[in-house]
């Protein structure tokens, strides 16, 4: 066990009192964050399961390749940073040590994403695993096993997640069913029942009395905490998705304690929560259009989706309505990576199969519509191919039936993710408060994009009496030079939000890669991305404001180029690309950028 005693400054708790938050000196009747701020963190060995019992054997194995570096504590924090009488609550973390002490340059926290998802180490270790297998002949090599030298890599449970003092929103009242298709929503008895789900999960959220405090400006503070108890004068710090939501607080309260500050995959932290989530759809339809339906009529042969993209166009349009509604689903649920673009392609070919099946089997005739499936040609040229469209056509039954033909409506629980999810966006920004008003606006997206209906609907926020915290202004933010880093297509977080909030801090640099989709961009595993954001995470500041890489081509592309003897050329940055390759997609998935409770597509990828 390592105990660590912790200095406090009176710099920082000055810098406390200016914020509103304590008293600058003087014992703890005077100063009550005195108390954490002198916490002794107890490093202890981790527990195997940590991550719940699906992870533990990758636990264990980090464990065992790490030893004495890994190491894992519980720090406390005040419930509400305003009122530290109120009590406390935990923060799990997790702290692989600078492999060259005597280089450290400090602690570099990691969050994934959500809000919601669970900071901790699992997915972090998938790219210290990849950096590990670095080859040091190489500069690009060399500079990742530096950030593995150099920095304390820290995960961490945002607060109401994971090890930390958990949030779920749950009650016995029954959820009311709800049609998601495009010519189903606007009816007033089906807005009635969304409108009666989310009331019911809005009261049931806020029945838990740490409801209110699961919100950014708390989390910010949180890690300026976890900041000082690592003896730290500035926090480092990589977040992708809602992390940049993160991270741009903290630096807008803290700008004097922000170090390297990379924000890949931006939110528009000038806009709302409900903005972002508006913005989504038209993101989404844009990756279908302009990437995943020209690529497959360049490669019809492969995909057997048609040889132009109207062609592949009409085979989206023509399925039903629900069965569009089921294929959405499972499409979002991919949007996050690149690497699923053939699996998204395979998901539409598998719909268009059930679609098939569904127009002459009664749906509910399960033997009937196993059977047509066994009949139905999905890839009449590849028998691995057709089998494993085949299984995708069974998956998307699944959700058929339990979405339209033995509909199950359960009491109103929400996963914990799901919980820190709406209690974040509730708490943090405004919404619309009248339903009907909202539900004139998921119409007009649904008529658009009729396929993403599923991802929006939702407006929990309207019943929740409006948010609990305040959003600093991004004018400290202009003076900092973080980095962003974006992809053009971006479904989740979309390049004309993130380029909104890139324009406004002008000390900002950013690398924009042109010609994909990926959210969660670094690594990227080539010659343009990656040296940046890694020398930039080692002190060096980027030459220009801007720099665009051309997006890496899709696995059929590659496969393509590759055949007719056109490779890009790169350094053997890994020692075996292959692993590394496959380690840095799991640190991808692993960000939760998608729910945990919707991540079956993925785990086939």
């Amino acid at each position: 066990m390592i105990k660590k005693t912790l200095r406090r400054s009176t710099l920082l708790l000055c810098a406390i009192a200016v914020a509103g938050l304590g008293a600058c000196g003087g014992d703890e009747s005077q100063d009550p964050l005195r108390k954490y701020q002198d916490q002794t963190v107890q490093w202890t060995a981790c527990d195997p399961t940590m991550m719940g019992p699906d992870a533990t054997s990758l636990v264990e194995a980090a464990i065992h390749q790490h030893g004495d570096r890994l190491r894992c504590s519980v720090v406390r924090a005040p419930l509400d940073w305003a009122h530290p009488e109120k009590g406390d609550i935990v923060i799990g973390v997790t702290r692989l040590a600078a492999g060259k002490p005597e280089a450290r340059r400090g602690a570099l926290l990691f969050n994934p994403g959500g809000p919601g998802a669970d900071g901790l180490f699992l997915s972090t270790l998938m790219l210290v695993d990849a950096f590990a297998g670095s080859n040091a002949d190489s500069p690009q090599g060399a500079m990742q096993l530096r950030l593995l030298n150099e920095y304390d890599i820290v995960g961490f449970s945002p607060r109401g997640t994971g090890m930390s003092t958990r949030l779920q929103c749950a009650t016995n009242e029954i959820s009311r069913s709800v049609d998601l298709t495009a010519t189903g929503w606007g009816t007033p008895e089906n807005i009635l029942n969304a409108s009666y789900n989310d009331r019911k999960t809005a009261e049931a959220c806020l029945k838990d009395p740490i409801t209110p405090h699961i919100n950014t400006d708390a989390t910010a503070r949180d890690m300026d905490l976890l900041r000082s108890l690592a003896g730290d004068e500035k926090l480092n710090f990589v977040g992708a998705s809602y992390g940049t939501w993160l991270g741009a607080w903290y630096a807008s309260l803290f700008p004097e304690r922000v170090g390297r500050m990379v924000l890949d995959s931006s939110m528009d932290f000038t806009a709302s929560f409900e903005q972002a989530s508006l913005a989504q759809p038209p993101a989404l339809q844009r990756v279908l259009e302009k990437v995943l339906i020209p690529y497959a009529a360049r490669h019809a042969d492969y995909f057997h989706l048609g040889n132009a993209d109207a062609d592949v166009q009409a085979v989206i349009t023509a399925l039903s309505p629900r069965m569009q509604t089921v294929l959405g689903k499972a499409l979002i649920d991919l949007s996050a990576s690149r690497s699923a673009a053939d699996t998204s392609l395979g998901i539409i070919s598998g719909a268009r199969g059930l679609d098939n099946v569904l127009k002459a089997v009664e749906p509910s005739n399960t033997e009937g519509v196993a059977q047509g499936l066994q009949e139905q040609i999905f890839d009449p040229d590849d028998a691995g191919r057709d089998a494993v469209r085949r299984m995708w056509a069974q998956m998307l039954y699944q959700d058929y039936l339990s979405t339209w033909v033995q509909p199950q409506n359960q009491p109103i629980s929400l996963s914990t993710f799901q919980s820190v999810f709406w209690a974040v966006q509730c708490n943090d920004t405004a919404a619309t408060t009248d339903f009907s008003t909202w539900a004139a606006v998921v119409q007009g997206l649904a008529d658009d994009t009729p396929l993403f209906l599923p991802n929006n609907y939702r407006n929990i926020c309207a019943f929740w009496g409006g948010p609990r915290v305040k959003k600093p202004d991004i004018a400290p933010l202009k003076a900092l030079g973080v980095l962003f880093v974006q992809s053009q297509y971006d479904a989740q977080t979309s390049a004309e939000g993130a380029s909104k909030f890139f324009a406004q801090l002008p000390k900002a640099s950013r690398v924009y890669v042109s010609d994909d989709y990926q959210h969660g961009v670094f690594p990227y595993m080539d010659q343009c991305v990656d040296p940046v954001v890694t020398a930039y995470l080692l002190g060096e500041t980027p030459k220009q404001r801007e720099l665009v890489c051309a997006g890496k081509p899709l696995t059929q592309d590659a496969l393509l180029l590759e055949n007719v003897g056109v490779k890009r050329g790169e350094p053997e940055v890994y020692e075996d690309r292959k692993k590394a390759e496959k380690l840095i997609n799991e640190f991808k998935r692993g960000r939760a950028l998608a729910p945990p409770d919707t991540q079956v597509l993925l785990e086939h990828w």
